[in-house]
């Protein structure tokens, strides 16, 4: 009688084990992802109800009832982002445009981030729209490109976030 397992058990034991650790890592990344992606989306909700509270109140510093059209504007918010979710390796990773022409400037924006995962969101002011945007499409120029003007981007510089972006972490 042998004590002890055969070769063939033990290779078949590390085979199973590799499979189990290769599924768990997939698992882990993919969840990953949609946790960076639920963050972005979350952050572009927040920031669209400021944006909206902003330009509903009436006071003097805001008689128009506007948009925020300026980065001193944006700094005045409280305006927070999960800052580890969004893809830190370019500099227009979230951007701030802005109507600035037409019968009712400055009473429409658009705000688009990539998450780290790569997918890239667009927020309105009617809620989030459906996009074809690439990674080479978010630069300096896209508001143009859309009919509006850039504000700010979130960041201007890699892993440097504009002041108007709070740490949410």
């Amino acid at each position: 009688m042998q004590k002890g397992f055969t070769v063939i058990e033990l290779v078949i034991v590390i085979v199973v084990i590799g499979i189990l650790a290769t599924i768990g890592i997939l698992s882990y990344g993919s969840a990953q992802k949609k946790a960076y992606d639920a963050s972005v989306q979350s952050d572009l909700e927040s920031i669209s109800g400021e944006l909206e509270a902003y330009r509903a109140r009436v006071d003097t510093a805001n008689p128009s009832q506007q948009f925020p059209r300026t980065k001193v504007n944006l700094e005045s918010l409280e305006i927070q982002a999960t800052k580890n979710a969004y893809d830190t390796t370019i500099s227009y990773n979230m951007i701030y445009c802005i109507t600035n022409t037409g019968a009712d400037p400055y009473q429409g924006y658009k705000l688009i981030a990539r998450s780290k995962s790569g997918s890239i969101y667009l927020m309105t002011q009617d809620g989030f729209q459906t996009n074809t945007f690439t990674a080479s499409d978010l630069t300096s120029t896209l508001c143009s490109t859309l009919g509006m003007g850039l504000v700010s981007n979130g960041m201007y510089a890699p892993n440097t976030w504009q002041d108007w972006v709070h740490t949410g972490q």
